[in-house]
């Protein structure tokens, strides 16, 4: 455990004793209180939490509100119309800046558009865009007139697309041309994804990014600066601006054991509510702040803590539209020191980067004067994190640092260490928010009370911001999130987890074959059987490491059907890597790939996983 000299931190926004308040609230105290801070209703909510039909939980029933308004319009009849809402930087060094005003002018336009096109209330529209502008505007104006989006990362594969798009069959995507640091562009990945899928895709809106060579089909394909711009598609729609609170706002592909598309839907006012919450209460941001959420729009993060929290919030966000890595690490602090970020939200594996980097002399003297307070998730703080982003990243010496605990299932943060609050030595602590009823229990479903017993990570109550549902899969939501245990009800997370000798929370990681970092999660089994696809190949297993750098190393070993010489095996690596990236995307690409002539096993014939291990470590050199 981590011992520092205590935090001298300042609140700005919920103070000490509003959060005591929230804390001695009981959840439907709370969630009431939250709801009415944080959402502007037309129509008031019945009832804060209907249960009639456990586990599909319905929250804010019967109430109306129009969601436009709750994000971007409330800002516009204010003096934040002239305020930055998002600067933007391209990897080619391209900068764009959008007011309020702005941005809100464009998402009108734009929700126009795609009502003119077609697009009705429950309709799925398939986002699959870098970062960019257009991304947000495309996922608030599908918010904004009740259509569910479902972005999708650009990195994932033309097969993949089309696996899902038949799962959730969106007749709508909106993508671009192509991004500049990919050979391939992205609306060549939509056509052939289009190929593969047995509907017809209605309506195809396209971003000029690069301006490459594009193939459009007439009438289905259109420009997107030609839908915003023309004024017979860019406004004169009729629409109901009002939503029901319980309907679904949008929906996310996570990662999962079998290869069948698993779509989380979660619903508008309870998601809102949270998102909104969680940003002031663990980001602290005031009016003058520049906040950089370096995740992907694409992941639960981007939704929650690029666009609907800060975005709500007035906050000005700052948005880059590649990824920040050793080779790039200038980057980071010219960006830093451009636009005086003051707090940032990234995860420990960067920071990683950009430390290993820095202390290769190249670097050395860099430093940011702005940052105030960091949040980082997706995986553990190290010691060696914290004092490098207190003493070199900063030279503060009193940063918060605050960790920072959630998943794509329960639509953003419900364990953390909260800057200015508690009573901690540092903000790496961890305790569940207000009205998170977080334990930790055994394989049975028995609370575990001793302090470094490690257990199973469940929530005793539902919470607003989970997802409601599993698209067309009701009794594999009931059965992976909520029948575990015969005994009680408990919502599983599928994570690890164990008390320390003062309560506080230290989580273990995922229990499943699903590996989670900033980057994504990524699943074992899915990585396995795509290997095992290639005709080469007899035999395939997979492990994960702890690095001392990246935090984690995923290693691939396999067994060949036959072996000729070192061209052979070169030759089969690089067809190994290309069929990964073709089949389920370069996210899934491991570290390592390894050739062996065996994979250990156990008596009854099962891959020995714990020697694979200790193999896979002496191998790397860990």
């Amino acid at each position: 455990m981590m011992v520092h000299p205590k935090l001298d931190y300042q609140r700005h926004k919920i103070s000490v004793h509003q959060y005591e308040g929230y804390k001695s609230m009981s959840p439907k105290e709370l969630f009431d209180t939250l709801g009415r801070k944080y959402l502007d209703w037309d129509t008031p909510y019945r009832k804060v939490l209907d249960n009639m039909a456990p586990p599909f939980y319905r929250w804010f029933a019967g109430g109306k509100l129009n969601v436009f308004d709750n994000l971007v319009g409330k800002h516009m009849d204010t003096l934040r119309r002239n305020k930055a809402a998002i600067v933007w930087r391209g990897v080619g060094f391209e900068e764009r800046t959008y007011t309020y005003q702005a941005l809100g002018h464009e998402v009108k336009c734009l929700m126009n558009g795609l009502l003119h096109l077609g697009v009705k209330k429950g309709d799925f529209v398939l986002i699959y865009l870098p970062d960019l502008p257009e991304t947000i505007v495309a996922m608030l104006a599908c918010a904004s007139i009740g259509a569910i989006h479902v972005n999708y990362h650009m990195a994932y594969s033309a097969e993949s697309l089309a696996q899902r798009l038949q799962h959730c069959r969106a007749r709508y995507i909106i993508t671009c041309d192509g991004v500049s640091y990919r050979s391939r562009g992205l609306k060549e990945v939509v056509n052939e994804a289009i190929e593969r899928i047995d509907y017809d895709i209605q309506h195809c809106v396209v971003v000029r990014r690069t301006g490459q060579h594009t193939l459009m089909r007439p009438k289905r394909d259109i420009w997107y600066d030609d839908l915003i711009t023309d004024p017979e598609f860019s406004t004169g729609a009729v629409y109901d601006p009002l939503r029901a609170a319980d309907e679904p706002l949008f929906m996310l592909y996570t990662s999962t054991k079998s290869k069948k598309p698993r779509g989380e839907l979660h619903s508008l006012a309870g998601y809102l509510m949270w998102a909104k919450f969680t940003t002031e209460l663990l980001f602290d941001l005031i009016d003058t702040d520049i906040f950089w959420n370096t995740s992907d729009l694409a992941w639960i993060n981007g939704h929650s803590y690029s666009v609907y929290g800060p975005l709500s919030l007035g906050v000005t966000l700052f948005l880059y539209e590649g990824a920040i890595s050793y080779e790039n690490t200038g980057c980071f602090f010219d960006y830093l020191d451009r636009y005086h970020v003051t707090v940032l939200y990234t995860n420990p594996s960067l920071l990683r980067s950009v430390m290993r980097a820095k202390s290769s002399k190249r670097y050395l003297n860099r430093a940011s004067n702005s940052l105030r307070l960091i949040g980082c998730g997706g995986e553990k703080v190290s010691e060696e994190v914290y004092d490098w982003a207190q003493y070199e990243l900063t030279n503060k010496r009193n940063l918060p640092i605050t960790q920072i605990w959630g998943q794509t299932e329960t639509g953003g943060c419900l364990i953390a260490g909260v800057p200015g609050v508690l009573d901690f030595e540092d903000d790496t602590m961890m305790r569940p928010l207000p009205g998170v009823d977080a334990r930790i229990v055994d394989y049975s479903g028995t609370a575990v009370a001793t302090p470094g017993e490690p257990g199973r990570l469940v929530l005793a109550s539902p919470l607003p911001s989970m997802l409601q549902d599993l698209y067309k899969d009701e009794i594999g939501y009931e059965q992976t999130f909520w029948k575990k245990f015969e005994q009680r009800t408990y919502y599983v997370t599928g994570d690890g987890a164990m008390y320390d000798g003062r309560s506080n929370f230290d989580l273990l990681g995922r229990l499943d074959n699903i590996v989670s970092s900033g980057a994504g999660r990524r699943s074992i089994p899915e990585i396995e059987e795509t290997v095992m696809t290639m005709r080469r190949i007899r035999e395939c297993a997979a492990t994960v490491v702890d690095h001392p750098a990246q935090g984690y190393m995923l290693v691939i070993f396999c067994v060949l059907k036959d072996f000729r010489d070192e061209s052979y095996r070169e030759k089969t690596l690089r067809e190994i890597r290309e069929h990964i990236i073709e089949e389920i995307g370069e996210l899934n690409l491991p570290d390592k790939i390894r050739f062996t002539k065996y994979l250990p096993k156990t008596p009854d014939n099962r891959i020995n996983r714990e020697l694979l291990k200790e193999i896979a470590l002496q191998m790397e050199g860990i």
